[in-house]
């Protein structure tokens, strides 16, 4: 049950921040991180792998940024190294979900890689067109880049979730 109410907390928090913006998605994601530490969390050695999306994500869609495979419509974004805040507590979010939505694949590193070339690429594509920012053309290209890269970052959270023994014994 709990592996179902972190997956469904997740796109609670998931749509607010995309919907609502970077004022909203702060509450959302404290409120979440809260119950999350109070309700999922089997171990405090977590926290790591949160800390850690949140700076993958400072350099993977910071990165994505500057080069110009993401832009946000009437922004400059060669003045911020950051993506949207929203953004981050969107990948801080997505640290959540190994120990508990996704820890039945555990040891299953290519099926992960395999989801992470689907599910993530799809998510950007429903979250630009609801929250107003763009994906370089052709669409194909920049899909296929965050394909690649959600193909590792999915296995390597899955890996530091072993490697700090996240994961609940039962």
């Amino acid at each position: 049950m709990k592996r179902f109410g972190n997956a469904i907390l997740f796109q609670v928090v998931w749509f607010v921040c995309v919907l609502a913006g970077s004022v909203w998605a702060l509450v959302a994601t404290g409120c979440y991180l809260l119950i999350h530490d109070r309700f999922f969390m089997h171990s405090r050695k977590e926290w790591r792998l949160l800390f850690l999306f949140l700076g993958l994500g400072v350099l993977i869609d910071g990165t994505l940024f500057q080069i110009g495979l993401f832009s946000i419509a009437g922004a400059v974004t060669e003045d911020s190294l950051l993506p949207p805040i929203w953004l981050l507590c969107l990948w801080i979010s997505v640290g959540t979900l190994f120990a508990h939505s996704l820890s039945m694949l555990r040891t299953r590193y290519l099926l992960i890689a395999l989801m992470g070339m689907v599910g993530p690429p799809l998510s950007y594509i429903a979250g630009a067109k609801l929250s107003g920012i763009s994906l370089a053309e052709p669409m194909y290209l920049t899909l296929s880049v965050v394909a690649i890269i959600w193909a590792l970052v999915l296995p390597l959270g899955m890996w530091f979730g072993e490697k700090w023994t996240i994961f609940s014994q039962e």
